[in-house]
């Protein structure tokens, strides 16, 4: 059993990498626009632009191209080399607008090169010059990532890396320098960019748990999870009371999500959605914080999580994540949001060219797709010592220990050859956003169960595994599916949250690239 989850978990991490102002709950309603909204300047509401995961790249770091970097895009599809001049674009686009508010909820950077800070400074001080208040937090790659590199041909060497200190003070122009309050257990703070509303900034990264091969490590790693410190817990909460009873609106900004964007996020994509995160939902709603905006999936979604209080009133919060600018589909958000803060008109925009690029969204398109093996392969190779003790585990179910191929490449094709075409589709589809609504979606959970099947039935078959022990193999690998894997095939695909939960109020679907959302003050 333990190898059969195994080997699915790796193939679904893949496919999954891929909410009435009187009441609590929060009133969803479709825009009645199709997106592609500018912002424009009106008394009655509030111009704000969301962007996420840019991941800059100082073109430095790019000393040559060759195999060190060919191989890293292969397991990573970003438009690394075009970073900078999607950030110079998009902030062209943003001073053409002139919002009230720009919002990035972290990875600035590739991976924390001092460099790539740089840059990114540079870039969004053009906000600043314009007037234009900007307010960043920092995420997984941003702070003391020992995975930052220069690229030499064939080789790679450190790239200097950024501190928490370093990062506060580099930023200070976009937060630190505007907060009136400070957590002294992170890098989290709070401020008011706009009248009446409060953000809660919280540095949910965990940098202090990164190895260092120059430290005496056996490799580097950089810690990818998310979690929001008990000291910190208690402080933002603390601070969200006293803004609520100054008549303030509260919203939360992170990198990671709060709320789960599938029912099977916390399961196969425990690194995305923060420790405990139901938990820390619940005393977040309690607070009276009902909105929060993350990066970090690379996914453009709108998730609600709703419980179901002692009243039988449902509460809610909701998570709008904004995926990367330098991932397809390359969207960002503008929105437009009344004075109390309690209508918020969310629209989704894309990058669709640049000057060295006329093609965006079909370049980062293709990478996706290309990246599917190397994507599945990168991982697979990650955790091939911790999957192999599984392969001494088959006699089980009566199989041989060659039930899982001998190597990572093997391995990698036989699940490429029989999923990669769905694994595909679901990586697009869960990427672009309102899953529901594509119609590659229809009928592809089956195939993908049936071509689960029939990759279990052909290996049994190489193999020379009888057919009473296939059958007993099939009917295990059926009692798992339908336990483990297709509740949270289910709500990815039909992009409903709490899916065919018992209480029918707790479920709930978003429009994730143009909604209103309405949320209670």
């Amino acid at each position: 059993m333990k190898k059969i989850t195994v080997l699915l978990s790796m193939a679904l991490l893949v496919l999954s990498m891929s909410l009435t102002s009187c009441v609590k709950d929060l009133g969803v309603i479709d825009n009645p626009n199709d997106g592609g909204n500018t912002p424009q300047k009106d008394p009655n509401f509030k111009s704000i632009i969301v962007m996420s995961d840019i991941h800059v790249m100082a073109s430095q770091l790019l000393e040559n191209r060759g195999a060190a970097y060919e191989n890293y895009l292969n397991q990573d599809p970003k438009l690394l080399e075009y970073s900078g001049e999607v950030l110079e674009y998009l902030v062209g686009e943003t001073v053409k607008r002139d919002p009230d508010l720009v919002i990035i909820p972290g990875d600035l950077t590739k991976d924390g090169e001092l460099l790539s800070h740089q840059l990114v400074v540079s870039i969004l001080g053009r906000l600043r010059s314009a007037g234009i208040p900007v307010v960043v937090v920092p995420g997984n790659h941003d702070i003391d990532n020992p995975e930052g590199y220069y690229f030499n041909g064939d080789n790679t060497r450190p790239a200097e890396r950024t501190s928490p200190d370093q990062f506060k003070m580099m930023y200070a122009d976009f937060g630190y320098n505007q907060a009136y309050a400070k957590d002294p257990a992170s890098l989290s703070f709070v401020c008011e960019p706009l009248k009446g509303l409060v953000l809660l900034c919280i540095d949910t990264n965990k940098y202090e748990e990164n190895k260092y091969i120059d430290k005496g490590d056996e490799k580097n790693y950089n810690q990818t999870s998310g979690r929001i410190r008990p000291a910190t817990l208690t402080w933002m909460l603390a601070e969200a009371d006293k803004a609520r009873a100054a008549g303030k609106q509260v919203v939360l900004v992170q990198h990671h999500n709060v709320v789960q964007h599938h029912d099977a996020q916390s399961t196969l994509q425990g690194d995305y959605v923060v420790a405990d995160y139901a938990k820390v939902s619940k005393q977040l709603m309690e607070h009276g914080i009902h909105m929060a905006f993350t990066g970090h999936t690379h996914l453009q979604d709108i998730a609600q999580y709703r419980i179901i209080a002692d009243n039988a009133q449902p509460d809610s919060l909701v998570d709008v994540a904004t995926g990367s600018i330098i991932s397809y589909p390359n969207p960002w958000r503008t929105i437009k949001v009344n004075n109390e803060f309690t209508e918020w008109q969310i629209n989704t925009e894309y990058v669709t060219t640049i000057p060295s690029l006329s093609d965006v969204n079909a370049t980062c398109r293709k990478r996706l797709n290309d990246n599917i093996k190397g994507g599945l392969g990168y991982y697979i190779k990650d955790s091939w010592s911790s999957l192999d003790k599984y392969r001494d585990a088959t006699s089980a179910l009566g199989l041989t220990r060659q039930f899982i191929p001998e190597t990572p490449e093997e391995l990698t094709d036989l699940l490429t050859k029989y999923l990669g075409d769905q694994m595909s589709k679901v990586y697009m589809i869960h990427n672009e956003g309102n899953e529901w609504k594509n119609s590659l979606a229809v009928g592809l959970e089956d195939q993908l169960k049936s071509n689960m099947e029939l990759l279990l039935r052909d290996r049994a078959k190489t193999l020379g595994i009888a057919d009473t022990q296939t059958n007993l193999l099939i009917l295990t690998f059926n009692t798992l599916y339908r336990m483990q894997i297709e509740p949270g095939f289910k709500s990815i695909l039909t992009d409903v949250n709490q899916y065919n939960a018992p209480d029918k109020r707790l479920e709930s679907r978003t429009d994730d690239l143009n909604a209103v959302l309405r949320i209670s003050r």
